[in-house]
């Protein structure tokens, strides 16, 4: 090689020349990876999926008059998943993850007080979980953590969180309804039972036709409100699911990161290409001017 610069012929020459050189040193790239990446933690991924279910089907009425039922959709659309999205990623869903699944411990959290020892807890916790709207308007949950059961139970604990807060907030509306009536049937029997007691101590025959006639208003309105006081009960006892679960999380079965497929082959090239260029500079050296 007369010049300072590689013709293909050089290249393949140098190669011949080398490759020993350049092998060993794949080898040894390869090697050190390995070892470290038996070192390194390793992290298993679990994943959710749901749909939302419709909110109409949180009307009570639904419950009593069928053809109002089949008007009404199960699933619901890419607002209301993006309404789960939000309150997924909410700080109330975190809080009760880290004191349910004894997070500070788990990533070791260092801190004045436990208010602040959360709240570092929530900035790890966040980075550790993926919630994604899906091309079918489906809510996916991530969670990777370096313990695959735990990966799996604070996926499925997030669908839990999400679904009894709504169908709280659902009961929450109708027992407030249902403590107005209450209200409102008590005081009709008590003026239901003024009227009756009135009515057997007067003896005005035109007042009494008034009292009646009172009573059995009065009595007809009680039927009234005692129906959709029950009917709120069955609601109540009958809250409908905020959303349904398509793929429930499971333990991973191995390891998602590192992938030690990909490193390896990652180092493998890289090495490669370096130990070649090496060789190839170092043989440029070697060549008289």
């Amino acid at each position: 090689m007369n010049s300072t610069s590689f013709n293909l012929i050089d290249v393949i020459a140098v190669l011949q020349k080398r490759w020993r050189s350049i092998s060993v040193f794949v080898i040894i790239s390869l090697a050190i990876t390995g070892i470290a990446l038996l070192v390194v933690p390793k992290y298993y991924r679990s994943t959710a999926v749901v749909v939302p279910a419709s909110p109409v089907l949180a009307d009570k009425a639904r419950l009593f008059n069928s053809s109002i039922q089949n008007l009404y959709s199960f699933f619901g659309n890419g607002d209301d998943i993006e309404t789960l999205m939000g309150f997924a990623k909410s700080d109330t869903v975190y809080y009760v993850l880290v004191d349910e699944f004894k997070l500070i411990d788990y990533y070791e959290v260092k801190g004045e007080n436990d208010n602040i020892k959360r709240k570092k807890t929530i900035k790890l916790l966040k980075k550790d979980i993926e919630l994604t709207k899906t091309e079918f308007n489906q809510l996916k949950v991530v969670v990777c953590t370096k313990d695959k059961q735990l990966s799996a139970n604070m996926a499925n604990r997030v669908i839990d969180i999400i679904q009894e807060t709504e169908q709280n907030m659902w009961k929450q509306v109708y027992q407030i309804s249902l403590n107005k009536l209450n209200e409102s049937i008590s005081e009709m029997k008590n003026q239901y039972k003024d009227i009756s007691d009135s009515t057997s101590t007067n003896k005005n025959s035109f007042k009494n036709e008034m009292l009646e006639s009172q009573r059995q208003s009065i009595l007809e309105q009680l039927k009234q409100y005692q129906r959709s006081a029950s009917e709120l009960k069955l609601a109540i006892a009958a809250t409908p699911p905020v959303l349904y679960i398509v793929e429930k999380a499971f333990p991973s079965a191995s390891a998602d990161k590192p992938v030690i497929s990909t490193v390896l082959f990652a180092v493998l090239l890289i090495s490669a290409v370096f130990g070649i260029i090496a060789a190839l500079v170092y043989e440029r050296k070697q060549t008289p001017q």
